[in-house]
């Protein structure tokens, strides 16, 4: 079972082989939610995130889990996972 940490570190990785469609400086928030299968990343841009700046907001439906077992990064549909992310728990790590 990957921790928060862990699975921080593969989201960094699919990050760098899969840069994001963003504007401005990517931000992967230590704010999360889990389940029991998968962790749900918050990410985006640092100036909506961090400083509050609309224009920074991401307009994708884009969801990212990252699988709680084998720290697969997966990519989806947002819309498709609304029920799930709406069941899931925050859970917060250090950045």
């Amino acid at each position: 079972m990957l921790t928060i940490h862990e699975a921080r570190a593969a989201l960094e990785r699919h990050f760098a082989e899969h840069p994001p469609l963003l504007t401005g400086e990517l931000y992967i928030s230590p704010e999360w939610h889990e389940d029991a299968t998968d962790y749900l990343p918050t990410w985006g841009a640092r100036e909506f995130l961090v400083e509050g700046r609309d224009a920074f907001s991401r307009w994708d439906n884009l969801v990212i889990f990252v699988d709680k077992e084998t720290g697969e990064v997966r990519e989806d549909t947002y819309t498709l996972h609304v029920r799930k992310i709406a069941q899931m728990t925050p859970v917060v790590a250090s950045e």
